[in-house]
C-alpha cells in the first residue's frame, strides 16, 4: 500500500474522532484534502506523504493566512498522529516483545508468537492492531483497503502443531470464517515459524498454504492439529 492507502485504512480502524468517539466510516474525504494540500502549497514528491518530509514546516505553511482552510488544518494534524503512530509501530524498541518481559516460558511463547504474526502482516502491508484485552475471540485485527482480517494466534514451545481453542474463539471461527485465520507458531521461542490456516468452503476445512489440512475435534471449545 502506499502510504495515503495507509493513512485511509488508519482513519478507518484506529484513529478516534472527536465527534462520535470512533473510527471514521470513510477516510476518502481526509486523502482528498491532503492531496489537495500537496497541490496547493507546491510540494515535491510525494510531499506530505514522505517520511522525510519536516511536518513542522508544513504546519507553518498551512497557518498562514493565505494557504489557512480549517478542512486542511483537521486533515493534516489527523495525518500526524497518523506518522506518529507509523513511526511508533516500526521502532523496535517500542515493540511489544519489549514491553513486556515475563519469567514464564507460557507467557514468553504467547508474545513471541503474536510479535511474529504482527511482523509477518505489517510486512504484507497491513495495520494490524491488538484485540487481546477485548475478549472478542480473536487476538489482532489486520486491515488493509481491501479488507479485515481476523487473527487468533496461537504459539507452541515445540514443532507439533496442536493447540486448543477456547469456547468463544470456536464460535467466532466458526462465524467468520471467510476472514478468521489461525495463525499458529511454532518453535516460538527459539526459530519461530508461522503457520496460517484458513478456512476454505468447498473442502469444507481449514488448510495452510501448503495444503495441510486441520483435523478438529469439537470439545466444549476444540483441539486442532495438523494432520
Amino acid at each position: 500500500m502506499t502510504t495515503s492507502e495507509k493513512f485511509k485504512v488508519w482513519l478507518e480502524t484506529i484513529y478516534i474522532s472527536k465527534k462520535t468517539g470512533k473510527p471514521l466510516t470513510t477516510g476518502t474525504q481526509y486523502v482528498t484534502g491532503l492531496n489537495a494540500l500537496n497541490k496547493n502549497l507546491n510540494l515535491i514528491g510525494d510531499g506530505i506523504y514522505d517520511i522525510n518530509t519536516d511536518l513542522g514546516k508544513i504546519r507553518e505553511l498551512i497557518d498562514k493566512p493565505e494557504n489557512w482552510h480549517k478542512d486542511y488544518s483537521s486533515h493534516f494534524n489527523a495525518f500526524t498522529k497518523f506518522r506518529d503512530y507509523y513511526i511508533e509501530r516500526n521502532d523496535k524498541s517500542k515493540r511489544p516483545l519489549q514491553r513486556q518481559i515475563d519469567v514464564f516460558k507460557r507467557q514468553q511463547v504467547e508474545i513471541s508468537a503474536v510479535e511474529k504474526t504482527i511482523k509477518h502482516f505489517e510486512e504484507l502491508d497491513y495495520i494490524v492492531i491488538s484485540k487481546e484485552k477485548d475478549n472478542v475471540g480473536w487476538d489482532l485485527e489486520a486491515s488493509n483497503d481491501k479488507e479485515t482480517l481476523l487473527l487468533e494466534v496461537k504459539g507452541l514451545s515445540g514443532k507439533i502443531v496442536s493447540i486448543e481453542l477456547s469456547p468463544n474463539e470456536y464460535q467466532k471461527s466458526n462465524e467468520y470464517k471467510n476472514k478468521y485465520k489461525l495463525c499458529i507458531v511454532t518453535n516460538a521461542l527459539s526459530e519461530p515459524k508461522l503457520e496460517i490456516f484458513s478456512y476454505h468452503s468447498e473442502l469444507n476445512y481449514w488448510t495452510n498454504i501448503e495444503n495441510d489440512k486441520l483435523i478438529i475435534e469439537e470439545r466444549i471449545g476444540a483441539r486442532i492439529y495438523k494432520e
